[in-house]
């Protein structure tokens, strides 16, 4: 299918991707986008207890195909 661009943004700035990886169709890019934003919400988490990480997923003409948003929080509540 082609080149697809995983651009980043949380709590720790924006990241552009400005390399890319090559899928062999659009549905193989979105298990990927799953998978990167199970891992940026993974290391966010440690330290952030509360946040969002959004995943802008380009195609090699710099259209914006699909986006991915998690928000994540940890909340202590009073005791029993």
């Amino acid at each position: 299918m082609g080149r697809f661009f995983f651009d980043i943004s949380n709590g720790d700035g924006d990241s552009t991707d400005n390399d890319g990886v090559e899928f062999p169709s659009q549905a193989a890019a979105e298990d990927e986008l799953a998978k990167v934003l199970g891992d940026v919400v993974r290391e966010a988490v440690v330290r952030e207890r509360t946040g969002r990480v959004i995943v802008n997923v380009r195609d090699e003409s710099g259209h914006v195909r699909m986006k991915g948003t998690l928000d994540f929080a940890i909340e202590n509540l009073p005791p029993l």
